[in-house]
């Protein structure tokens, strides 16, 4: 379940009294073979101006009925829409108005115009003073020479009395107020009314008390014929601000189809089925009276109250009402919670409105009240739900005049639509989303932390407080000072030591902060715009973060994620950690130790990276090129405060030197990716002028690290050391020329070609030329230098036997003086430097041994040193030698130094 941006569906009229006036709404049925079906629209009363009703559908005003000025609507309205014939339609429309219940009544296609005929009727109460609480409509016998009588209004006011029109409001059938109601008359009020159709009720009310059942359907043995509808009258007491749960009454009556006015049995009107108590539950003693609102989900069978703290639901259909589910932020002031699945809420708070997980108490989507659309003068007004239409995924809400609806359906079943209800109240969905309550104490924490003492306990408690006071001081020194405290005498741990990741995602938290970005003019957005920024840096504290690799974007994200609770933070857009860096630093030098360290970045962000410094260093070579302005001073002095500013830019600004020292590590750092990842960011970050960019910088590294040009050849032409710096490996800048062709592909290369431009195509002719050749000139050296390995195979067979060697043996003493540095001398062979390893020659320049100079036909490295580790030569296992072999072989391979007697 997904809680998109919510949309207007319509601008409502303001009640004619601002102050006391108020605006009511409520659903919209069809009524066809005596069955109710909610349709897609929404009926709203408003105070002393009209009773309008729209389509939520395709948002447009349907109908609209005028009322008098001193009209004060005393509950929801309620409306029917039935297609009496092939031709007409009748929409019949109901209200109570302080002591009269009004009907209005439009057909359409009655008469052959497309022009609606509109009437109204009432009828005047004069039995009750009491106001209507409840407007409905009870299906009625069908007969087919009947037109009119299909259905019955009924009333209930709030004193309990229960009166039934029929359908014009010409004729009251009955009006009583029932005995199980009279008797807690003189204590309790009515406070919400339902109306359940018998064959809803039979699946989920009644479905395990037969005997209501039974009790409710009375003489009636035929389904179908006549099925009586069921009547729920929730009562409190009257006059209390605070109600405790168990005082609040619930009345079930059966209502038959049929209106029976020559009886004078009660029971034929309305006939008692069962009167409860709500239990009591472990939480809040009692709930506030005003802002309380009442739900049933016939559905489930489920009665649920929405209040300031949150939101409970009893299950009606056990034998005595039972609390399926609650969901209590004793901290939140919500103004609507509305039900939307049996595990799912959608509730408005002080500062979001969100979808919450009842079972797993999570948020599972949010979006903040700010962000709502509403009109200059109700932005601080509260948003109240008034339905949900399941089929749509649409929950229909109300903020000051503004009718709005949010859109909950997945974003996935937008392209594959299914009847199939989506999935939701997973333990996956809430894991890392909980909201936990403010009194209790977290000690989980400390497990978390690593914290098994409480001397350790009291240090991270006391490290926290100072670190968040340092933080909104933005005072970095006293920042390290403090951290450096915290992990001791020894200073930061080192990069192979183990640190716990919750300490450097909390000190992350206090590092970088989210901003409002002001720039964004987008205020009918329902998510805020934010833009990460840095708060403090403290040098040495980021400096090792950076060492050990914590310093990521994602572990930034995790951070900001939880304390942001309990609103989710929308994901960061690509490239928000590189622009807090490049904010803090614009010299770059934040970045390149950031890329020199240990941290990983995706192909995304990489790719990000690339696009920035290529064009920050084009625009730099460009202001270097152009000429500086010469001012004019006739005489006078320039202005001071100019100059200063001018000077402070040019420092601001990053220099070539650390530009290129970026760039060149960001290419080794997106080589070591999947080149299919690398070609599918480049193509997506990276206009086809910023892949083009890029290649020429390879193609310069191709030429300057001399993989293009023979020894016997002049070198290229000189290039600030600068630009190449650190250089670029050649499997780097073969992959990543691939990478950027490909990102360009067939069909870039075939639109330039085909440009109007003939100079850019021209220029791109000769990029492909000049790529073919020096491609051509790289794979013949490739070629010679696999040619040379192949000559020079066993001396480099040697070479790694030595090197091999060296790591896994104990020097022997050979008895030789004779330096290292000695074997090895330095010579020049044209023009180039050698590092020739062999025997010396002798004072009169002849060669020494020439046996020195030979490989052994083994062709592994001589030595007297004795290995580590020997091989079992049955099962070919590898196992470390003692020390007391080892002694032994030395031993064993010193010099014989006694003399042997020959026996003859």
């Amino acid at each position: 379940m997904d809680l998109q941006p919510p949309s207007v569906l319509a601008h409502l009229p303001r009640p004619l009294h601002g102050s006391t006036g108020k605006t009511h709404l409520g659903e919209v049925h069809s009524l066809a073979d005596s069955k109710k079906r909610k349709r897609h629209e929404v009926v709203v009363a408003v105070d002393g101006e009209a009773v309008n009703i729209y389509n939520i559908q395709t948002p447009k005003l349907v109908t609209s009925y005028a009322v008098p000025p001193q009209s004060a609507f005393s509950c929801q309205p309620c409306s029917v829409r039935r297609k009496i014939n092939k031709s007409l339609v009748r929409r019949q429309t109901y209200v109570a108005v302080k002591q009269q219940i009004k009907s209005f009544v439009e057909e359409n296609g009655g008469n052959g115009s497309s022009a609606p005929s509109i009437g109204s009727s009432s009828y005047s109460v004069t039995d009750s003073e009491s106001p209507a609480v409840f407007v409905g409509i009870v299906p009625t016998e069908t007969k087919e020479e009947e037109e009119e009588g299909s259905f019955d209004v009924l009333a209930v006011h709030q004193d309990g009395r229960v009166r039934r029109l029929s359908s014009d409001l010409k004729t009251q059938h009955w009006s009583l107020r029932h005995s199980e109601v009279a008797k807690t008359s003189t204590t309790h009020e009515i406070r919400s009314c339902f109306l359940v159709e018998f064959e809803d009720a039979k699946k989920s009310l009644f479905k395990r008390r037969q005997d209501l059942a039974a009790l409710a359907f009375g003489n009636l043995t035929e389904t179908g014929v006549d099925e009586p509808s069921v009547l729920l009258l929730v009562s409190q007491p009257i006059g209390s601000q605070h109600t405790k749960l168990s005082d609040v009454k619930v009345q079930m009556f059966s209502v038959p189809a049929n209106a029976s006015s020559a009886g004078h049995d009660e029971s034929q009107k309305m006939r008692h089925l069962i009167t409860f108590n709500l239990p009591d539950i472990d939480g809040p003693e009692t709930i506030e009276t005003r802002g309380s609102q009442w739900y049933f989900h016939a559905g489930s069978a489920g009665l649920n109250v929405s209040f300031g703290q949150g939101y409970i639901n009893f299950d009606l259909s056990q034998y005595t009402p039972t609390m399926t589910s609650k969901f209590i932020l004793e901290n939140e002031e919500f103004s609507s919670l509305m039900r939307i699945s049996p595990q799912s809420v959608i509730g408005a708070g002080k500062s979001m409105i969100a979808v919450y997980d009842t079972q797993y108490k999570s948020v599972q989507r949010n979006i903040a009240v700010g962000d709502i659309p509403a009109s200059a003068s109700g932005i601080k007004a509260r948003t109240t739900f008034v339905s949900y239409y399941a089929k749509l995924g649409v929950a229909i809400a109300t903020k000051d005049n503004t009718l709005l609806a949010f859109d909950l359906s997945p974003s996935h079943n937008t392209a594959n639509p299914s009847l199939k209800r989506s999935r939701d109240g997973l333990l996956i969905d809430a894991i890392g989303r909980g909201i936990g309550s403010a009194k209790k104490h977290r000690t989980e924490d400390t497990a978390v932390l690593g914290l098994s003492s409480p001397e350790e306990v009291e240090r991270w408690n006391k490290l926290t407080a100072d670190l968040h006071q340092y933080s909104e001081a933005q005072d970095a020194d006293a920042f390290d000072r403090a951290v450096l405290a915290y992990f001791g005498a020894n200073g930061f741990p080192s990069p192979e030591d183990y640190v716990n990741p919750e300490t450097t995602v909390h000190l992350l938290s206090l590092i970088f902060k989210l901003k409002d970005d002001a720039s964004s003019q987008d205020q009918l957005s329902a998510s805020s715009s934010f833009r990460l920024s840095i708060n403090l840096w403290p040098q040495q504290t980021c400096q090792w973060l950076i060492q050990i690799g914590h310093l990521s974007p994602n572990n930034v994200e995790i951070a900001l994620r939880r304390s942001f609770k309990p609103r989710i933070l929308p994901s960061l857009p690509t490239g928000s950690f590189i622009q807090a860096l490049t904010e803090l630093d614009p010299s770059l030098q934040r970045l390149i130790d950031v890329l020199q360290g240990r941290v990983l970045f995706s192909t995304d962000e990489l790719a990000y990276i690339l696009k920035l410094l290529i064009n920050t260093a084009r625009s730099r070579s460009v202001t270097l090129d152009e000429e500086a302005p010469k001012a004019l001073t006739n005489g006078e002095d320039q202005d001071q405060e100019a100059t200063t500013q001018a000077l402070a830019l040019s420092h601001a600004e990053p220099s070539l030197g650390n530009i290129f020292l970026a760039l060149n590590t960001t290419l080794e750092k997106i080589h070591r990716h999947p080149l299919p990842a690398i070609t599918t960011s480049i193509r997506s970050a990276l206009s086809r002028t910023e892949i083009i960019s890029m290649v020429h910088h390879l193609r310069l590294s191709l030429a300057t690290g001399g993989y293009t040009s023979r020894s016997t050849e002049s070198p290229p032409i000189p290039v600030p050391a600068e630009q190449t710096n650190p250089p670029i490996s050649l499997s780097t800048i073969v992959d990543l020329l691939n990478a950027s062709v490909d990102a360009i592909g067939p069909s870039g290369w075939i639109s330039a070609a085909s440009g109007v431009d003939d100079s850019i195509t021209a220029r791109d002719q000769e990029l492909i030329a000049d790529l073919k050749s020096e491609i051509s000139a790289a794979l013949a050296g490739i070629e010679e230098a696999t040619y040379l390995k192949g000559i020079l195979h066993e001396y480099l067979r040697y070479a790694n036997s030595a090197i091999r060697s060296a790591t896994t043996t104990v020097a022997v003493d050979s008895g030789s003086d004779t330096p290292a540095s000695a074997m090895v001398r330095l010579e020049k062979l044209n023009g180039a430097d050698l590092m020739v390893f062999g025997a010396t020659e002798d004072d009169d320049g002849l060669e020494g041994d020439a046996s020195g100079k030979l490989l052994p036909l083994s062709l592994k490295a001589g030595s007297n040193d004795v290995s580590k580790t020997k091989v079992k030569l049955s099962t070919g296992e590898v196992k470390t030698r003692s020390s007391r072999e080892i002694g032994y072989l030395r031993r064993k391979a010193a010099g014989k130094y006694s003399f042997e007697r020959l026996i003859v």
